[in-house]
């Protein structure tokens, strides 16, 4: 019998997402508590031995998290962050339903977003038609989906929301989530609705997955 363990090489983590790691654990090793104000992007360079950009765009990915809240004038402090962030150990834990929601929703909080900032660069209709016709149909609504996201994810230039959309899609499918829903919805009216710009019907065809049941509830 042919072992199921993936044998692959795993990419190491970019260095915002090490950056981000080392912050969260800095805070937590700390103490931190909600409201302190943490040391400025210099300090916190030479404290972590990174560069001032990596630690920037740590902050910014920490910020986007919940983690971190900046105060014009003032600094950067903790905040109170919300109870779905992902541990770097996660992969070797079992969730219960309720944290797989929480993924759930980030994760389709995610895509609403990635889909939103490909809109925003004022593709012609042909660019669109082109950064879709290479993604293959599956007659599977996730398969297509996740295909379709990471596709225009890439071309953004925006590697934070790549990796943490990923990074959730990652934990529900190793959970299998995905099969656990009730889903009534058909990929390509995901896809009409991107080719023909219309954001308010894709904001409504988002609505409707992050409120979708689970066949068990």
């Amino acid at each position: 019998m042919k072992s199921s363990r993936n044998y692959k090489v795993q990419t190491p983590p970019k260095m915002y997402q090490q950056v981000i790691t080392q912050l969260v654990e800095y805070i937590e090793s700390e103490q931190l508590p909600e409201g302190s104000k943490i040391h400025t992007e210099r300090d916190l360079s030479e404290l972590l031995g990174v560069s001032r950009p990596s630690i920037r765009e740590g902050i910014r990915g920490l910020k986007l998290l919940g983690y971190l809240d900046s105060r014009q004038g003032e600094g950067t402090f903790v905040s109170n962050p919300p109870p779905f962030l992902i541990p770097s150990e996660l992969s070797k834990q079992r969730l219960d339903r309720v944290s797989l929601q929480n993924y759930y929703e980030v994760f389709i909080m995610c895509s609403k977003q990635i889909v939103t900032l490909s809109l925003s660069l004022d593709l012609s209709n042909k660019e669109l038609n082109e950064s879709t016709s290479i993604v293959k149909h599956t007659d599977d609504f996730w398969s297509d989906f996740r295909n379709w996201i990471e596709h225009i994810a890439i071309h953004l230039n925006n590697p934070f929301f790549l990796s943490l959309w990923k990074n959730n899609y990652d934990v529900l499918e190793e959970h299998d989530y995905f099969s656990t829903l009730k889903l009534n919805l058909q990929f390509n009216v995901f896809l009409e609705g991107y080719l023909e710009r219309n954001e308010p019907r894709l904001n409504e065809l988002f609505q409707k997955l992050s409120e979708l049941d689970s066949i068990n509830s």
